[in-house]
């Protein structure tokens, strides 16, 4: 993943990095000093040419390793311009050093800089001092010039290549949270999938539970009584495939648990896939739970909020509770069903008057599996700012949730 770039950062990055530009700028440089080099010899004979032409084109193929290399090539492009300038003709070797300086400033640690730039300095202005054949003011003028025209060049380039790199950090780094929230959130809504798939299809499969173990054996009819049990068998089977469903689903939802707080959560978006329910819901499912022999009384008070969100919670909260009352309740003869709004908050009770068919000696209903009924129910309030708790009561058993009616995600 990387930042924009533009014409001009495209350009310079080929330039810096290409193998032709690379053998390029050497090739170019070493005809541009044999041309000085002939220059200065002409006229000349008491130098030799061969030997100050090996050592140019020695010097200038030391350019090739200057971004692997870029100290060791200032070194060795600023002695051999020094070598120049002592002993045979003067400056023929001023542009290589400024080159690979230039590589040296725009690649190599503070530490090397340093050292490049003392060295140059060094390799030209010692062999002025020790000949003398000119005074210092004018060989550094011109030395310095280029050498801060050199630098102040590559610390341009440099400037430019880290904040490019620090943009694509930057870059790679948005869209890696980016990727990591599409499959939180997408972890999310498999979770609310599974949790409605066990609340809504849990509560059906148990309601046809209570009602074909209530009929089994009252009828009379051999036939129908066999197509009684092969409905509760088969509802039994549905339940036990729905769990094991919602099972599979549910430990997507751990993807990076608590990273959003309901301060950043829509409202919309906690609520179950598809549409909210809303308070017209409830006769449903309260007349379901009356089908199967359960007398279920609505004690409300308080206007009900106007909120979509409070009214789906409601539901959800309800339907959880009765379908428990079902499943677990050995001997439950009715429900009451408590709802108080008020300014601050609307409290759900949902008291009944069975005992536990799984632990009735202890007079205590164990909470469902991780990830499942009660669990999930406590989950969602809490992500909605709300609390739910559940225990025994003298002669049953009563669950509570408190869902508070301050705007949605605001100091929760």
């Amino acid at each position: 993943m990387r930042a924009p770039r533009t014409l001009l950062d495209r350009s310079v990055g080929w330039w810096r990095t290409s193998v032709v530009t690379l053998w390029g700028v050497v090739a170019a440089m070493a005809l541009f000093e044999l041309l000085v080099l002939n220059h200065s010899l002409s006229g000349n004979p008491d130098i030799s040419i061969g030997s100050w032409t090996l050592l140019c084109i020695l010097a200038v193929l030391t350019l090739l390793g200057r971004r692997r290399w870029p100290l060791a090539a200032v070194i060795a492009t600023g002695l051999a311009s020094a070598v120049t300038d002592l002993w045979g003709p003067r400056s023929i070797l001023a542009l290589p050093p400024l080159v690979a300086l230039y590589s040296l400033f725009v690649i190599a640690g503070t530490l090397q800089r340093v050292i490049g730039l003392l060295v140059i300095t060094a390799c030209w202005i010692l062999p002025a001092v020790l000949t003398g054949s000119s005074p210092l003011v004018e060989v550094v003028a011109p030395d310095v010039f280029f050498l801060a025209a050199a630098v102040t060049a590559a610390s341009i380039s440099r400037s430019r290549r880290e904040a490019l790199e620090h943009g694509d950090a930057q870059f790679a780094a948005h869209t890696a949270e980016q990727r990591l929230t599409a499959q939180r959130d997408a972890a999310r809504s498999q979770a609310r999938v599974a949790a409605e798939l066990h609340d809504s299809v849990g509560h059906d499969l148990t309601a046809i539970l209570s009602l074909s173990e209530g009929l089994a054996g009252i009828t009379g009819d051999a036939e129908l009584d066999e197509a009684i049990t092969a409905i509760n068998a088969l509802a039994r089977d549905g339940l036990a495939d729905t769990r094991h469903a919602v099972d599979a689903l549910q430990p997507a939802a751990a993807v990076e648990p608590g990273r959003r707080t309901p301060a950043e959560q829509p409202p919309a978006a906690l609520g179950p896939a598809g549409a909210l329910h809303g308070w017209d819901d409830l006769a449903g499912v309260l007349g379901t739970t009356r089908r199967t022999g359960l007398a279920v009384a609505l004690a409300e008070t308080g206007p009900r909020p106007e909120d979509p969100v409070i009214a789906d919670t409601v539901f959800t909260v309800v339907r959880e509770a009765l379908t428990n009352v079902m499943r677990h309740a050995a001997g439950a003869t009715r429900i009451v069903l408590a709802l108080d709004h008020d300014d601050s908050a609307t409290r759900i009770t949902v008291s009944d008057d069975g005992a536990n068919t799984q632990d009735v000696g202890a007079q205590r209903r164990p909470v469902p599996p991780p990830g499942n009924g009660l669990t999930h129910l406590a989950d969602m309030l809490r992500e909605r700012g709300g609390v739910l708790s559940a225990g025994p009561i003298p002669g049953g058993w009563s669950l509570r949730a408190v869902i508070p009616l301050q705007p949605f995600g605001k100091n929760l």
